[in-house]
């Protein structure tokens, strides 16, 4: 075995009894309930509606801008789990912390496809704002009322601005790669 200190080492007993107990509450309690099979079809279904309206000339470009906030989402996520912001009883996967559904679906397609249909930035900030506000303050409620999201020491309001945030701060970079590789394939 590695030699590590003791706390170190009572963390790690810690963390293994937790998955256990984790893994155990989640297979009796969630498994198979109805908010379960919503998180599943919130994780499924998207992907089959975007595969359909997205622009396939745009394909790669349209991903890498999804791939960026599905990162950043994933890990804000996981950061405001980690620090008690905020908890999910109901979760697709017993091991993960963050709200994979919404995360890896239903954020980034929606911002994906934002990304596509508003090709100026006047339009596209209009909208964000618009998705943001719907996200902070109806889907967040939402999903507090039927007991997938329990916020702790957050208030719907602080994450309005997170999502304008990450849509204009991808955009913004994802722009600029594409202006340096365009840049660069002229040469």
């Amino acid at each position: 075995m590695i030699d590590i200190p003791d706390s170190l080492l009572n963390l790690v007993l810690m963390h293994e009894v937790f998955s256990k107990a984790r893994i155990e509450a989640w297979n009796s309690e969630v498994l198979w309930s109805w908010r379960w099979w919503l998180l599943i079809a919130l994780m499924l279904a998207p992907w089959l509606l975007w595969w359909r309206i997205v622009d396939k000339k745009r394909l790669t470009e349209i991903c890498l801008f999804g791939m960026f906030v599905l990162a950043t989402s994933s890990w804000m996520d996981e950061l405001g789990t980690e620090l008690l912001f905020w908890y999910y009883p109901y979760k697709t996967f017993p091991l993960y912390p963050q709200l994979v559904p919404i995360n890896y679906t239903v954020i980034p397609i929606t911002f994906m496809l934002l990304y596509q249909y508003k090709k100026s930035w006047k339009t596209y900030i209009f909208t964000l704002i618009i998705i943001a506000a719907i996200y902070s303050w109806v889907a967040e409620p939402l999903l507090n009322i039927i007991g997938i999201y329990k916020p702790i020491n957050w208030k719907y309001s602080y994450s309005f601005p997170l999502y304008v945030f990450i849509g204009i701060s991808h955009r913004w970079l994802l722009k600029g790669i594409l202006r340096i590789t365009s840049k660069s394939s002229e040469k």
